[in-house]
């Protein structure tokens, strides 16, 4: 015989009493979509600073292979925070999608800022600003060569979605 008797479930099948959140935590949407945006940029700068320490040997073909593990690599990370955090609703991991391609796109404009930067400082980064202001994009275009820039997007998009909806299901909320 059990010392305890068995505990009979609370009124409408809630087996918990009220006032009392179930065990194991719920979805929070909103602390998803921070910390998938904080997790995006810091990957995105970091990316940005490989840009500057490796942009006399890096090859255009090496740009974008790196840019290609760059969007891999935030799809999974940013995929895992947001998918462990905002639940099983669509709305956490499509915000995945976007903060993971976000963060491809603005590690190789940002790479290319920050180069000017350590190159020539900041009188070289205002003439190349005043002069053509879309640079930076112009740089991820042409750079990545049109194709493989919408590649790094997709692979960052489309896996975030597919780690956030995977690693969500997981969840027991």
């Amino acid at each position: 015989m059990a010392p305890y008797p068995p505990q009979q479930p609370a009124p409408h099948g809630y087996p918990y009493a009220p006032g009392f959140p179930p065990p194991g935590g719920r979805a929070q949407p909103g602390r998803a979509f921070f910390l998938g945006l904080i997790v995006s940029l810091g990957i995105g700068l970091a990316y940005a600073g490989l840009l500057v320490a490796s942009h006399k040997d890096l090859s255009r073909v090496g740009l974008q292979a790196t840019y290609l593990a760059c969007a891999a690599v935030l799809a999974v990370v940013v995929g895992v925070v947001t998918g462990r955090t905002g639940g099983r609703a669509a709305g956490p991991h499509v915000w995945a999608a976007i903060l993971a391609a976000l963060g491809a796109y603005l590690g190789v404009a940002n790479g290319y800022v920050f180069t000017l930067l350590d190159i020539g400082g900041t009188d070289l980064l205002e003439a190349m600003l005043d002069h053509e202001p879309m640079s930076p994009h112009k740089f991820w275009w042409e750079r990545l060569n049109g194709g493989i820039a919408i590649a790094g997007l997709a692979v960052a998009m489309v896996g975030a979605y597919g780690v956030a909806n995977a690693v969500s299901k997981k969840q027991p909320y």
